[in-house]
């Protein structure tokens, strides 16, 4: 009877593990299509920003700069 419980106990504690492994990667992907869509929109943003300036190279660079620390 004991040896029964400590499989059982052994089983549920493998699917547990493995459920909440399951969990975490799709959390993960889920975060990592988030910060795709949220850095594509700060390119966008950074883009637009440029377009709107005087084309120079030294305000690109500052525009750029600025972006890249929202990053």
């Amino acid at each position: 009877m004991i040896e029964q419980a400590k499989s059982a106990a052994r089983t549920e504690g493998e699917r547990l593990i493995a459920a909440a492994k399951a969990q975490i990667a799709q959390e993960s992907n889920s975060a990592r299509e988030d910060l795709r869509r949220h850095v594509a929109a700060l390119a966008v943003s950074g883009a637009g920003k440029i377009l709107e300036r005087e084309v120079d190279a030294r305000t690109h660079a500052d525009v750029l700069d600025k972006l890249a620390s929202r990053i």
